[in-house]
């Protein structure tokens, strides 16, 4: 899947992630996150059927990246990260609709995730996409410690049921079939 929908310079890829872009995810954590996922925490999550990762790419460049935790008939957004500089240019938006996306065409009927309460930032993105504040985990976050919003979005209600792409319409695929689902969404 291509975006070209930004000022010139601001194209890129959204691309499944695979082993080899697992480097690149673990440098990005660094950049973005006071508490990151190790690198080896990072290959595990990709290696593992019950997830998915999808970067923005720009060239051999990781823009960004996010992932899903396919439990369902749920949906766990576990990260969403954007280089900083990159940021405010809608690659997130668009990391956050794939998933969504992909989290349908694989059976999910709700998207969780768990964001910082200062994150007004993330919040504004999730909030635009129609996500609800259903409660708050106490001291969730570390470095430094900070409670957690959940934000949950029915996915059965939204646009990203209507917009799955041709030959991806929603199944009620066991979670370990996920990787099988995901092949063919981008």
């Amino acid at each position: 899947m291509e975006n070209n929908d930004r000022a010139a310079g601001d194209t890129y890829s959204v691309v499944r992630i695979d082993n080899a872009l697992v480097p690149q995810m673990a440098e990005l954590e660094l950049r973005c996150f006071s508490d990151p996922w190790s690198e080896k925490e990072l290959a595990d999550s990709v290696a593992s059927p019950f997830y998915c990762f999808f970067a923005a790419m720009d060239g051999e460049r990781m823009l960004g990246y996010a992932g899903v935790l396919m439990t369902p008939p749920e949906a766990q957004i576990v990260s969403i990260c954007v280089e900083p500089s990159m940021r405010r240019r809608g690659i997130a938006r668009a990391l956050l609709r794939v998933l969504l996306q992909t989290a349908a065409s694989a059976g999910a009927e709700v998207a969780l995730l768990e964001v910082r309460e200062h994150n007004a930032g993330a919040i504004a993105l999730y909030e635009s996409e129609h996500f609800s504040c259903v409660g708050t985990r106490k001291n969730y976050y570390r470095n430094p410690t900070e409670n957690a919003l959940l934000y949950l979005l029915e996915l059965r209600s939204k646009e990203y049921v209507r917009d799955l792409p041709a030959g991806n319409e929603r199944n009620d695929a066991p979670a370990g079939a996920f990787s099988d689902v995901l092949h063919d969404t981008v």
